[in-house]
């Protein structure tokens, strides 16, 4: 599967983020080379060695609900990617979004959370606001003050109708046909209610969906360019309104490729979130890409690697546990440096903790029945972070990746899984 003309334009769309503490993702617009120009054009990159690797068998329950016709028109493929701050931006999902569901589907975009709400930054599609107070709290905060969920952030009030608004910047991000839009949520006796409201017409959208006690699903049957989120007391006990984040999604079958990053997280981070995998399990996932490790290296001086294979076991297993039999896939951290404090000058060298957290993430991929996709290689190594910086698609702490360098990140892993879909169909 090449990359179509229409999704270039897509990609070239999304280029040069201007990302601020408080505010959303906006963007300019920069062309963007096609996949087989890449290694012309840096020839640090090893595409050669561009491939998913570990037991590749674990993938053919996805690539099997991706190929047959009789399944894909009774059923969505689900795809969650999960990982830190080079995840929350949005700008390495976008590209494996935009190729799946060009060929299989748009199913919707999946889960989005005001992130402007709560003081941080979020992918492009869609902008947020609040004109109440509301406390935000995210999985990675040393002093954690909420529980959290499946976006790894919580936003709180006790306001008597708190509110925020979400304004939809872009087409593509409800997919085909009427859309569902779910919030997750506390519990009924505690939480307020939530109701969707159209913020140009005033339309109240209907409840569909409010079996489970801590989700309520709404139709969005008209794909409204602004909605308000708004909570209602409805009873005596609920005293304030939680909120964990929204899945928005079509009724039509097609691929839906979720993007779930918190700045600072860790695959503990995860493992703490009280209900991250019982909110995981609601998704349906048939595919999950934990894209984690980066702040584990940077915290080189207490890294412990039998701690490390601890806590990915933790969460594995009780993603398991909670009868989630997606696919796994872990991809390695980048060749992040480390900072050298000396004479007063601050020079940064390449960190060897990522390269050994990229050896433990491929080695337990392979003992456990799950896959890898090794960045930390495909980039080319451990010193290739100060020649992306030459090529200014780095930050000045060659940690983080400029929006252009995220996305041929995401050329780079949507290319590795159509292989491997190519090589599942024909062996």
């Amino acid at each position: 599967m090449k990359l179509r003309f229409k999704y270039l334009i897509l990609l070239a769309a999304l280029a040069l983020p201007v990302i601020a503490p408080a505010q959303d993702t906006l963007f300019t617009i920069e062309k963007l080379p096609v996949y087989d120009s890449l290694k012309a054009l840096y020839p640090f990159l090893t595409p050669e060695k561009n491939r998913i690797c570990g037991d590749l068998t674990s993938l053919t329950p996805f690539f099997q609900k991706l190929e047959e016709p009789d399944c894909r028109e009774k059923n969505q493929v689900v795809v969650v990617h999960i990982g830190d701050s080079h995840v929350q931006a949005g700008y390495i999902t976008q590209p494996l979004r935009a190729g799946l569901q060009e060929q299989f589907g748009n199913a919707g975009v999946g889960i989005i959370f005001p992130y402007r709400v709560a003081k941080s930054n979020g992918p492009p599609g869609y902008l947020t606001a609040a004109d109440t107070p509301w406390v935000a709290s995210r999985n990675a905060a040393i002093h954690k003050t909420l529980p959290t969920g499946i976006s790894g952030f919580t936003l709180s009030s006790n306001q008597t109708s708190p509110s925020f608004t979400v304004e939809f910047t872009s087409p593509e991000i409800y997919g085909n046909g009427a859309s569902l839009l779910t919030v997750f949520h506390a519990s009924r006796d505690s939480c307020l209610a939530f109701s969707v409201i159209n913020e140009i017409n005033g339309l109240t959208y209907p409840v569909i969906d409010s079996v489970k006690d801590d989700a309520t699903t709404f139709c969005l049957d008209d794909h409204p360019e602004k909605i308000r989120i708004r909570g209602i007391r409805k009873n005596d006990s609920a005293l304030s309104a939680t909120f964990y984040g929204m899945n928005l999604r079509s009724e039509e079958p097609g691929v839906i490729v979720h993007t779930i990053g918190v700045n600072g997280a860790t695959f503990a981070s995860y493992l703490r979130s009280e209900h991250f995998v019982e909110q995981l399990a609601e998704l349906n996932p048939d595919l999950l890409i934990f894209s984690l490790g980066t702040n584990e290296a940077a915290n080189y001086k207490t890294f412990e690697p039998e701690t490390f294979k601890a806590t990915i076991d933790s969460l594995t297993s009780n993603i398991r546990n909670a009868g989630i039999k997606a696919a796994i896939m872990f991809t390695t951290p980048p060749g992040i440096y480390k900072p050298i404090r000396k004479k007063r000058r601050t020079s940064w060298k390449p960190n060897p903790t990522a390269e050994t957290i990229s050896n433990i993430l491929r080695d337990y991929a392979c003992a456990n029945s799950m896959t890898s996709w090794d960045w930390h290689c495909i980039m080319g190594g451990a010193t290739a972070m100060a020649k992306w910086k030459l090529k200014k698609m780095t930050d000045k702490r060659y940690i983080h990746f400029s929006s252009k360098g995220y996305v041929i990140q995401g050329m780079f892993l949507l290319e590795a899984i159509n292989q491997s879909y190519k090589n599942y169909k024909n062996p």
